[in-house]
């Protein structure tokens, strides 16, 4: 398989992964997730009233994350992707990434969560690094 074609399919996973994750954002607050799936999640969002910030927090996060989701299979269904919107996904990814490492709870507020948060922008920078590589051969 070309480092191309693997990209495609890895867009295509990444997409199906973002859009489901943003449609149970916006259905968790809405009561619609059982509470065995969402965990410990499920007692905040239980206790918070309907129209509370969180709940309305959520579900805005929830649209912008199937937002990106489309864009993974825009990218995906194209013949040949955007290297731009490859880069431009691939730092989004790292920023959301940080946030993981650094935030509220200190440097590494959860090392499990920085991991897999890490995952995707890690694979995509691999990637987009092998697909300019193959693109581009140096000359000797």
């Amino acid at each position: 398989m070309t480092p191309g074609k693997f990209l495609r399919v890895v867009y295509l996973l990444l997409g199906v992964l973002y859009v489901l994750g943003g449609i149970g954002a916006i259905l968790l607050p809405a009561g619609w997730i059982s509470s065995q799936w969402a965990g410990e999640a499920a007692g905040l969002y239980s206790a918070s009233p309907p129209e509370s910030f969180l709940n309305h927090l959520t579900q805005e996060f929830g649209t912008l994350v199937i937002a990106v989701g489309l864009v993974f299979l825009w990218q995906a269904c194209r013949p040949e992707p955007s290297p731009s919107l490859h880069w431009l996904l691939t730092f989004y990814l790292m920023l959301d990434s940080l946030i993981h490492w650094v935030g509220p709870q200190g440097l590494v507020g959860s090392l499990r969560r920085g991991l897999i948060n890490s995952t995707p922008p890690l694979l995509l920078l691999v990637l987009g690094l092998l697909r300019r590589r193959t693109n581009h051969p140096r000359r000797s």
